[in-house]
Protein backbone atom coordinates (compact mmCIF):
# COMPACT_ATOMS: atom_id res chain seq x y z
CA UNK A 1 0.00 0.00 0.00
CA UNK A 2 0.97 3.34 -0.75
CA UNK A 3 1.93 5.65 1.87
CA UNK A 4 0.27 9.18 2.23
CA UNK A 5 1.63 12.19 3.42
CA UNK A 6 0.12 14.98 4.98
CA UNK A 7 1.41 18.39 7.08
CA UNK A 8 0.55 18.82 10.15
CA UNK A 9 -0.51 22.14 12.40
CA UNK A 10 3.22 23.40 12.32
CA UNK A 11 4.34 22.84 8.77
CA UNK A 12 5.95 19.15 9.06
CA UNK A 13 5.38 16.74 6.47
CA UNK A 14 4.58 13.10 8.02
CA UNK A 15 2.67 10.25 7.22
CA UNK A 16 -1.07 10.01 7.03
CA UNK A 17 -2.62 8.16 9.32
CA UNK A 18 -4.52 4.74 8.16
CA UNK A 19 -6.58 2.69 10.75
CA UNK A 20 -6.26 -0.18 9.20
CA UNK A 21 -2.17 -0.34 8.80
CA UNK A 22 -0.16 -0.43 5.46
CA UNK A 23 1.60 -3.52 4.00
CA UNK A 24 1.70 -6.85 5.66
CA UNK A 25 4.07 -10.20 5.62
CA UNK A 26 3.94 -13.72 6.75
CA UNK A 27 5.96 -14.78 9.42
CA UNK A 28 6.61 -18.45 10.79
CA UNK A 29 3.14 -18.66 10.18
CA UNK A 30 2.52 -14.79 11.88
CA UNK A 31 0.88 -11.55 9.73
CA UNK A 32 3.39 -9.30 10.59
CA UNK A 33 2.86 -5.42 9.33
CA UNK A 34 5.05 -3.05 7.90
CA UNK A 35 5.25 0.20 6.15
CA UNK A 36 7.24 1.15 3.22
CA UNK A 37 8.34 4.32 1.07
CA UNK A 38 10.82 5.50 -1.48
CA UNK A 39 12.41 3.85 -4.40
CA UNK A 40 15.77 4.93 -4.69
CA UNK A 41 19.05 4.62 -2.34
CA UNK A 42 20.09 1.83 0.17
CA UNK A 43 17.73 0.79 2.53
CA UNK A 44 16.93 2.12 6.39
CA UNK A 45 14.78 -0.25 8.49
CA UNK A 46 12.85 1.83 11.77
CA UNK A 47 12.20 -0.37 14.82
CA UNK A 48 9.18 1.29 17.38
CA UNK A 49 9.95 1.03 21.07
CA UNK A 50 7.73 -0.83 23.82
CA UNK A 51 3.68 -0.32 22.96
CA UNK A 52 4.11 1.64 19.83
CA UNK A 53 4.24 0.77 15.77
CA UNK A 54 5.53 1.74 13.19
CA UNK A 55 3.33 4.60 12.41
CA UNK A 56 5.67 6.55 15.59
CA UNK A 57 8.05 6.68 12.54
CA UNK A 58 5.75 9.10 10.73
CA UNK A 59 7.93 11.92 10.90
CA UNK A 60 10.95 10.51 9.55
CA UNK A 61 9.14 8.20 6.73
CA UNK A 62 8.72 10.58 4.23
CA UNK A 63 12.04 12.47 5.05
CA UNK A 64 14.21 9.58 5.02
CA UNK A 65 12.40 8.37 1.85
CA UNK A 66 13.95 11.71 -0.21
CA UNK A 67 17.14 9.68 -0.13
CA UNK A 68 17.11 6.15 0.69
CA UNK A 69 14.47 3.19 0.60
CA UNK A 70 12.50 3.06 4.00
CA UNK A 71 10.89 0.38 6.08
CA UNK A 72 9.28 0.88 9.16
CA UNK A 73 8.43 -3.05 10.64
CA UNK A 74 6.02 -3.75 13.55
CA UNK A 75 7.18 -6.13 15.84
CA UNK A 76 5.45 -9.43 16.45
CA UNK A 77 2.75 -8.45 19.45
CA UNK A 78 2.62 -4.95 18.38
CA UNK A 79 1.71 -2.66 16.52
CA UNK A 80 -0.77 -4.12 13.22
CA UNK A 81 1.36 -7.42 13.57
CA UNK A 82 -0.60 -10.55 15.30
CA UNK A 83 -0.88 -10.66 18.45
CA UNK A 84 0.87 -14.13 18.84
CA UNK A 85 0.39 -16.13 21.90
CA UNK A 86 4.80 -16.81 21.49
CA UNK A 87 7.66 -17.53 24.20
CA UNK A 88 8.79 -13.25 23.70
CA UNK A 89 12.38 -14.39 24.62
CA UNK A 90 13.75 -10.91 26.10
CA UNK A 91 14.84 -9.97 22.38
CA UNK A 92 16.18 -13.13 20.79
CA UNK A 93 12.97 -13.34 18.77
CA UNK A 94 12.87 -10.34 17.56
CA UNK A 95 16.04 -9.97 16.38
CA UNK A 96 15.42 -12.97 14.34
CA UNK A 97 12.34 -11.48 13.04
CA UNK A 98 14.42 -8.25 12.01
CA UNK A 99 17.12 -10.14 10.44
CA UNK A 100 14.37 -12.42 8.21
CA UNK A 101 12.58 -8.96 7.22
CA UNK A 102 15.82 -8.30 5.82
CA UNK A 103 16.12 -11.05 3.76
CA UNK A 104 12.47 -11.57 2.54
CA UNK A 105 11.17 -8.13 2.29
CA UNK A 106 13.60 -5.57 2.01
CA UNK A 107 15.74 -7.65 -0.45
CA UNK A 108 12.60 -8.67 -2.24
CA UNK A 109 12.21 -4.69 -2.93
CA UNK A 110 9.32 -4.64 -0.56
CA UNK A 111 6.04 -3.68 -1.60
CA UNK A 112 7.06 -0.19 -2.80
CA UNK A 113 9.74 -1.87 -5.57
CA UNK A 114 9.74 -0.64 -9.39
CA UNK A 115 12.34 -1.37 -11.61
CA UNK A 116 14.39 1.08 -10.64
CA UNK A 117 14.65 -0.43 -7.01
CA UNK A 118 18.02 -1.54 -6.43
CA UNK A 119 18.18 -4.56 -3.70
CA UNK A 120 20.31 -7.52 -4.03
CA UNK A 121 20.69 -10.21 -1.19
CA UNK A 122 24.26 -8.93 0.01
CA UNK A 123 22.85 -5.50 0.26
CA UNK A 124 23.31 -4.14 3.89
CA UNK A 125 20.72 -2.69 6.14
CA UNK A 126 21.22 0.65 8.59
CA UNK A 127 19.05 -0.34 11.94
CA UNK A 128 17.57 2.40 14.17
CA UNK A 129 15.32 1.56 17.21
CA UNK A 130 13.87 3.56 19.74
CA UNK A 131 13.16 2.33 23.41
CA UNK A 132 12.39 -1.66 23.08
CA UNK A 133 13.29 -1.30 19.63
CA UNK A 134 17.23 -0.32 20.33
CA UNK A 135 17.32 -3.46 21.74
CA UNK A 136 15.39 -5.33 19.34
CA UNK A 137 17.70 -4.30 16.84
CA UNK A 138 20.95 -4.94 18.30
CA UNK A 139 19.96 -8.49 19.12
CA UNK A 140 19.50 -8.76 15.33
CA UNK A 141 22.85 -7.04 14.73
CA UNK A 142 24.57 -10.02 16.84
CA UNK A 143 22.68 -12.70 15.10
CA UNK A 144 23.02 -11.18 11.80
CA UNK A 145 26.11 -9.00 11.38
CA UNK A 146 26.53 -9.59 7.89
CA UNK A 147 23.27 -8.15 7.50
CA UNK A 148 24.10 -4.74 9.12
CA UNK A 149 25.92 -1.61 7.68
CA UNK A 150 25.10 0.58 10.85
CA UNK A 151 22.67 0.82 13.83
CA UNK A 152 21.31 3.94 15.27
CA UNK A 153 19.47 4.08 18.60
CA UNK A 154 17.16 6.25 20.12
CA UNK A 155 16.61 6.25 24.17
CA UNK A 156 17.54 2.18 23.62
CA UNK A 157 16.25 0.39 26.73
CA UNK A 158 17.51 -3.60 27.36
CA UNK A 159 19.11 -4.76 30.70
CA UNK A 160 22.87 -3.01 31.08
CA UNK A 161 24.85 -3.72 33.89
CA UNK A 162 26.94 -0.88 35.99
CA UNK A 163 30.79 -1.21 35.70
CA UNK A 164 30.90 -1.98 39.28
CA UNK A 165 27.87 -4.86 38.93
CA UNK A 166 28.97 -7.80 41.28
CA UNK A 167 28.75 -11.57 39.75
CA UNK A 168 25.76 -13.24 39.64
CA UNK A 169 25.61 -15.91 42.92
CA UNK A 170 24.84 -19.14 42.73
CA UNK A 171 21.24 -19.86 43.06
CA UNK A 172 19.40 -20.71 45.73
CA UNK A 173 18.13 -23.79 46.43
CA UNK A 174 14.51 -24.54 46.14
CA UNK A 175 12.59 -25.09 49.33
CA UNK A 176 9.53 -28.00 48.92
CA UNK A 177 7.02 -25.61 48.57
CA UNK A 178 8.60 -23.85 45.81
CA UNK A 179 6.14 -25.11 43.08
CA UNK A 180 3.03 -24.26 44.63
CA UNK A 181 4.58 -20.64 45.72
CA UNK A 182 5.66 -19.63 42.33
CA UNK A 183 2.48 -21.08 41.19
CA UNK A 184 0.56 -18.28 43.20
CA UNK A 185 3.10 -15.75 42.14
CA UNK A 186 2.15 -16.47 38.74
CA UNK A 187 -1.83 -15.91 38.79
CA UNK A 188 -1.21 -12.90 40.65
CA UNK A 189 1.48 -11.48 38.60
CA UNK A 190 -1.62 -12.59 35.92
CA UNK A 191 -3.95 -10.71 37.77
CA UNK A 192 -2.41 -7.61 38.12
CA UNK A 193 -0.79 -7.17 34.81
CA UNK A 194 -4.07 -7.99 33.29
CA UNK A 195 -5.65 -4.83 35.22
CA UNK A 196 -3.37 -2.94 35.18
CA UNK A 197 -3.16 -3.27 31.06
CA UNK A 198 -7.09 -2.63 30.86
CA UNK A 199 -5.83 0.69 32.74
CA UNK A 200 -2.74 1.63 30.57
CA UNK A 201 -4.93 1.05 27.22
CA UNK A 202 -7.47 3.85 27.73
CA UNK A 203 -7.15 6.49 25.49
CA UNK A 204 -6.71 9.22 28.28
CA UNK A 205 -3.93 7.19 30.27
CA UNK A 206 -1.82 6.95 27.12
CA UNK A 207 -2.17 10.80 26.71
CA UNK A 208 -1.35 10.92 30.27
CA UNK A 209 1.74 8.96 29.55
CA UNK A 210 3.05 10.37 26.63
CA UNK A 211 2.71 14.05 27.89
CA UNK A 212 5.10 12.65 30.83
CA UNK A 213 7.89 11.31 28.58
CA UNK A 214 7.40 13.79 25.62
CA UNK A 215 9.40 17.19 26.04
CA UNK A 216 6.29 19.13 24.38
CA UNK A 217 2.50 18.36 23.45
CA UNK A 218 3.14 19.25 20.09
CA UNK A 219 3.26 15.85 18.29
CA UNK A 220 0.86 14.30 20.80
CA UNK A 221 -2.83 14.15 18.57
CA UNK A 222 -5.47 11.61 17.74
CA UNK A 223 -3.68 9.80 15.59
CA UNK A 224 -1.01 8.66 17.96
CA UNK A 225 -3.27 7.96 20.62
CA UNK A 226 -5.18 5.97 18.03
CA UNK A 227 -2.07 4.31 16.55
CA UNK A 228 -1.47 2.92 20.00
CA UNK A 229 -5.53 2.00 20.94
CA UNK A 230 -6.34 -0.18 17.95
CA UNK A 231 -3.36 -2.37 18.34
CA UNK A 232 -4.44 -2.75 22.53
CA UNK A 233 -8.44 -3.42 21.74
CA UNK A 234 -6.95 -6.88 20.14
CA UNK A 235 -8.86 -9.58 21.96
CA UNK A 236 -5.29 -11.15 22.41
CA UNK A 237 -3.16 -8.03 23.46
CA UNK A 238 -3.56 -8.52 26.94
CA UNK A 239 -2.18 -12.24 27.03
CA UNK A 240 0.54 -10.65 24.84
CA UNK A 241 1.12 -7.82 27.43
CA UNK A 242 1.79 -10.56 30.23
CA UNK A 243 3.91 -12.84 28.42
CA UNK A 244 6.44 -10.16 27.17
CA UNK A 245 6.25 -9.21 30.98
CA UNK A 246 6.85 -12.51 32.60
CA UNK A 247 8.90 -13.90 30.33
CA UNK A 248 11.33 -16.57 31.80
CA UNK A 249 14.13 -16.53 29.68
CA UNK A 250 17.31 -14.92 30.39
CA UNK A 251 18.23 -11.93 29.21
CA UNK A 252 21.05 -11.05 27.18
CA UNK A 253 22.63 -7.75 28.28
CA UNK A 254 23.05 -5.07 26.36
CA UNK A 255 26.88 -5.16 27.53
CA UNK A 256 27.19 -8.37 26.09
CA UNK A 257 25.55 -7.04 22.81
CA UNK A 258 28.04 -4.37 22.42
CA UNK A 259 30.92 -6.71 23.03
CA UNK A 260 29.96 -8.93 20.24
CA UNK A 261 28.86 -5.81 18.00
CA UNK A 262 32.17 -4.35 18.06
CA UNK A 263 33.71 -7.50 17.14
CA UNK A 264 31.99 -6.62 13.43
CA UNK A 265 33.08 -2.76 13.93
CA UNK A 266 29.48 -1.38 12.96
CA UNK A 267 29.08 2.27 13.35
CA UNK A 268 26.67 2.91 16.41
CA UNK A 269 24.51 6.05 16.56
CA UNK A 270 23.63 7.46 20.39
CA UNK A 271 20.62 9.65 19.42
CA UNK A 272 19.62 10.97 23.07
CA UNK A 273 16.63 13.01 24.04
CA UNK A 274 18.47 13.97 27.31
CA UNK A 275 14.75 15.50 29.06
CA UNK A 276 13.45 11.67 29.43
CA UNK A 277 12.21 10.86 32.24
CA UNK A 278 12.96 7.26 31.74
CA UNK A 279 15.82 6.09 30.00
CA UNK A 280 18.63 9.45 31.20
CA UNK A 281 20.98 10.16 29.60
CA UNK A 282 23.62 8.04 32.41
CA UNK A 283 22.82 5.21 30.05
CA UNK A 284 24.08 6.81 26.73
CA UNK A 285 27.08 7.27 29.31
CA UNK A 286 27.75 3.75 29.84
CA UNK A 287 26.88 2.94 26.75
CA UNK A 288 29.92 4.90 25.26
CA UNK A 289 31.95 3.86 27.80
CA UNK A 290 31.15 0.00 26.67
CA UNK A 291 31.39 1.05 22.72
CA UNK A 292 33.71 4.11 22.63
CA UNK A 293 33.80 4.50 18.90
CA UNK A 294 29.38 5.66 19.28
CA UNK A 295 29.06 8.84 18.30
CA UNK A 296 26.50 10.85 20.25
CA UNK A 297 23.82 13.61 19.66
CA UNK A 298 22.42 15.00 21.67
CA UNK A 299 18.60 16.49 21.66
CA UNK A 300 16.42 18.50 23.76
CA UNK A 301 14.16 15.82 23.57
CA UNK A 302 12.11 13.16 25.58
CA UNK A 303 11.90 9.06 25.67
CA UNK A 304 10.82 9.60 21.57
CA UNK A 305 13.16 12.10 20.39
CA UNK A 306 12.04 11.26 16.94
CA UNK A 307 8.48 11.82 17.28
CA UNK A 308 8.84 14.50 20.21
CA UNK A 309 11.55 16.54 18.12
CA UNK A 310 11.11 15.22 14.73
CA UNK A 311 12.97 18.31 12.84
CA UNK A 312 16.14 18.26 15.04
CA UNK A 313 15.91 14.03 15.15
CA UNK A 314 15.78 13.89 10.99
CA UNK A 315 18.84 16.24 10.68
CA UNK A 316 20.85 14.06 12.74
CA UNK A 317 20.07 11.02 11.31
CA UNK A 318 20.38 12.39 7.62
CA UNK A 319 23.66 13.41 8.48
CA UNK A 320 25.20 10.43 10.37
CA UNK A 321 23.45 8.08 7.38
CA UNK A 322 25.12 9.65 4.79
CA UNK A 323 28.37 9.26 6.41
CA UNK A 324 27.34 5.79 6.98
CA UNK A 325 26.84 4.62 3.66
CA UNK A 326 30.01 6.36 2.63
CA UNK A 327 32.08 4.09 4.37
Amino acid sequence: MDVSVETDKQGRSRVRYEKAGWNFWEWQGHRVHYITAGTQGPPVLLIHGYGASAYHWRYQIPALAQHYRVFALDLLGFGWSEKALVEYSSGGLWGQQIGDFIKEVVHAGGASSSSSSSSSSSEQVVLVGNSLGGYACLNAAVKSPELIRGVALLNSAGPLQDSDAPELAEPLPVPWYGGIRDGLTAVVKRVVLYFAFQRAKQPERIKEVLQMVYSSNDTIDEDLVDSIVVPASDPSAAEVFYRINSSKAPSVSVNQLLKQMRGSRLPLLLLWGDLDPWITPKRADRIQQLYPEAERVRLQSGHCPHDDTPEEANAALLEWLERVYKR
